[in-house]
């Protein structure tokens, strides 16, 4: 759905001019044109120049303003000289490609072989995975923040404009694993990988870091950190711009501002923060909570914490969607979504997770306006792209939707969620070919994941969906089921095997375990009211009783 309100153009083309740096092209002009006319009022009259010559000078400056604002928007100086600003749709929305692509005819290429936005090529930007540092310190207790080191080194790396970083879920598959570097090269097709080893005893913190060039198994950089607990932000820091000197990669004052990890400077706040993050990526109720008292206890700490505040908005939209949907949950977080958007303007996190609660309370044009944002500031981040997919998907909005996935499969080509919500996308559109490409590609990617995560049991249950799509039944309930048996009385779990069930005609079963999940707290009417996996129920009774019982 486009926007066509003011309120949301301005601060769209404002974000546009900053992305351009138009701002610092019309300061520098400015100051030049300054200097230029000072000098031919201070020079000509001594040179016995006519008056007129100061006033020519004057107007030659005025006229020459707006061709520099022109050039400004169009070109900018970067680490390889003079190079054109690629246009907005070209680093996000990609409209008219992406939507010749969801409405070209079906072929036999797979849906990730879709015409691409046109973009730098691939030789000119390094690709780089981080691995989970290993957890050295003999207490298992420990692992988040071995983990939550990884992640934020990894955030550093993606404000770096020639870097392409390879996200989270994708690289987290390997933690725990034994794996060689040909394997990782095979799975996320990086020409780097960083990985290192976190020792921690009380406030005293021992980092290794390790850069290794995957064509050469050779390293390129290697550090080891002792240090003090309240050091640990200088050394992420200084392996992000350790990484940046090594493959060469130019940092320009912005650059250097971006890795500066200045969220906080009280190191046991950012411990809370690491403990939240870790609670939130298991998906139960349980865990929502631990997350959310974590994230307590960092802003007790710091109360301008705005991660921190974010962290939070997260937990408390999860805990409504998946667990307990209550209008409290549903305000806190839009209470802490803005608190962190206030704390830090320019923090992406931030305003995906306002975006994500507006989408969720069905208020899809404030939601809309909050994802851009977050991709003008950060088109290398995951997560505005598919959760405003999302938002897309339960609007209704099956085009947009579909271009939005396509482009978070690009971003993270190693995840399985994008390509699994478009085959829903093409399925609710009709264009059944494609969504079985989409299924294709989606078993992929899990089957890959779950051969080295075979307890993920939200995988499982995004593999049994694509298996029951792709008509393998057998396979597809075994997953379902293998998916419930450590999560039967969590909503989010009950709900997805529904699903599953559902596609394969068993409406009774699919319905047992949907108002199970209802009664356990699940909650999104209008992504239920859109499910291209529950078309089959579309017309029972039961299931009309159900949408009745929601909000």
């Amino acid at each position: 759905m486009a926007v066509s309100d003011s309120d949301s153009l301005i601060p769209r083309f404002l974000a546009e001019l900053r992305r351009r740096r138009v701002f610092r092209v019309i300061v520098m002009y400015a100051i030049i044109g300054w200097v230029v006319i000072e000098v031919a009022s201070t020079v000509f009259p001594g040179l016995k120049l006519p008056d007129w010559t100061v006033t020519f000078v004057i107007a030659l400056v005025i006229l020459g303003f707006p061709i520099a604002v022109i050039m400004g928007w169009m070109f900018d100086i970067g680490p390889h000289g003079v190079e054109r600003t690629a246009p907005l749709a070209e680093v996000t929305d990609a409209s008219a490609i992406m939507l010749a692509a969801t409405q070209a005819q079906p072929s036999t290429k797979p849906v990730v072989e879709a015409p691409r936005p046109l973009a730098k090529p691939e030789s000119d930007r390094r690709t780089i995975a981080v691995l989970p540092f290993v957890n050295m310190s003999g207490d298992p207790e420990n692992e988040y923040f071995s983990d939550g080191i990884s992640e934020e080194i990894l955030n550093l790396l993606t404000k770096l404009p020639q870097l392409k970083v390879s996200s989270r879920t994708s690289s987290f598959v390997f933690k725990g694993k034994e794996v060689n570097i040909p394997t990782v090269v095979k799975e996320l097709g990086v020409s780097t990988v960083l990985e290192g080893s976190v020792r921690r005893a009380g406030d005293h913190v021992r980092i290794t870091a390790q850069l290794i060039e995957t064509d050469t198994d050779s390293h390129l950089w290697s550090e080891t950190y002792d240090r003090e607990m309240k050091d640990v932000f200088a050394i992420q820091d200084d392996i992000a711009r350790s990484i940046a000197e090594a493959l060469q990669v130019a940092l320009g004052p912005k650059e250097r501002r971006a890795l500066q990890n200045i969220a906080t400077t009280d190191p046991q706040a950012y411990d809370f923060y690491l403990k939240g993050r870790k609670y939130l990526y298991a998906f139960t109720r349980r865990d929502f909570l631990h997350a959310i008292s974590m994230f307590e206890r960092a802003i007790e700490l710091d109360p301008r914490y705005a991660m921190a505040f974010a962290g939070m908005a997260d937990a408390y939209s999860m805990l409504y969607r998946y667990a307990e949907a209550t209008a409290q949950n549903l305000q806190k977080a839009e209470q802490a979504s803005k608190r962190a958007i206030e704390l830090d303007p320019e923090s992406a996190e931030a305003h995906t997770s306002l975006g994500t609660v507006m989408f969720t309370s069905g208020q899809f044009a404030a939601a809309e306006k909050q994802f851009e944002t977050a991709i003008l500031i950060n088109p290398k981040v995951f997560e505005p792209y598919l959760f405003y997919g999302r938002a897309c998907l339960a609007e209704g909005d099956f085009e947009k939707a579909a271009r939005l996935f396509i482009r978070a499969q690009e971003v993270n080509p190693s995840d399985y969620q994008a390509p699994s919500f478009l085959g829903m996308v093409y399925r609710s559109m009709g264009r059944i070919e494609l969504a079985h490409q989409a299924d294709t590609k989606t078993l992929e990617v899990i089957e890959r994941h779950v051969a080295m995560n075979p307890d993920d049991a939200r995988a499982l249950c995004f593999g049994a969906s694509s298996l029951a799509a792709r008509g393998q039944r057998d396979r597809a309930v075994e997953w379902a089921e293998a998916a419930l048996q450590s999560r039967e009385n969590e909503p989010h779990f009950l709900y997805n095997t529904g699903c599953t069930f559902a596609q394969l005609g068993e409406s009774e079963h699919a319905l047992d375990l949907l108002e199970r999940a209802v009664d356990l707290g699940w909650g999104h009417r209008a992504w239920i009211e859109h499910d291209s996996d529950l078309v089959s129920l579309q017309d029972n009774p039961r299931f009309r009783k159900l949408l009745d019982r929601m909000h």
